[in-house]
């Protein structure tokens, strides 16, 4: 599966441009408008986001290269559009509560008790992780906004392609996210 999907992003490369320096640079342009695509949409996870429209036309490559004419940039465009109204139905279908601090017991000081369980919680879903991929994720969010260059560095200490960095990131942060639903549904 990773050899496809490293064969696949080769192919990516190509079809953006035969140039791989440009390519690169115009896989990093069209990923930071696909960041903004979903930020102006009020996307909280523009970044994730993006990256799975990347990964999405990553997996159709060799459909896609037979028959698209034009900028491929504007094939990511329409796969990110599709996603965001995917995001925003996802959203709509969630029931919300009328209001949750009803449901509370009273006296109690909820802020600080909710701040505990996702610390309490976190440590838990962390220490599941292998030590490979806990290390990555800490190293990872170190810095509040890490710079490509900092990327870069972490992808060649891992061997890994920049983008190969950000899939395994956003699965790790996907089984987090997972673990930490279950974990704080059990504590409340």
């Amino acid at each position: 599966m990773t050899k496809k999907w490293e064969d696949n992003f080769d192919a990516l490369l190509t079809w953006l441009d035969p140039d791989h320096e440009k390519a690169g640079q115009k896989h990093e342009e069209i990923r930071h408008s696909l960041i903004l695509i979903f930020e102006w949409r009020g996307c909280y996870d523009a970044e994730d986001l993006a990256d799975e429209t990347i990964t999405r036309v990553v997996s159709k490559l060799p459909e896609i290269v037979k028959d698209y004419k034009g900028d491929p940039a504007l094939y990511f465009y329409g796969v990110a559009k599709r996603l965001a109204y995917e995001v925003s139905r996802r959203q709509q279908a969630r029931v919300e509560l009328e209001d949750p601090e009803k449901l509370r017991a009273p006296g109690i000081d909820t802020e600080e008790d909710d701040r505990e369980a996702v610390h309490e919680c976190l440590d838990k879903c962390l220490a599941q992780l292998s030590p490979d991929d806990r290390e990555l994720i800490l190293l990872y969010y170190q810095r509040d906004q890490p710079t490509i260059s900092y990327r870069r560095e972490l992808a060649s200490r891992y061997h890994l392609a920049p983008n190969a960095l950000r899939v395994r990131v956003h699965r790790i942060r996907a089984t987090l996210h997972t673990c930490m639903k279950k974990c704080l549904g059990k504590a409340k």
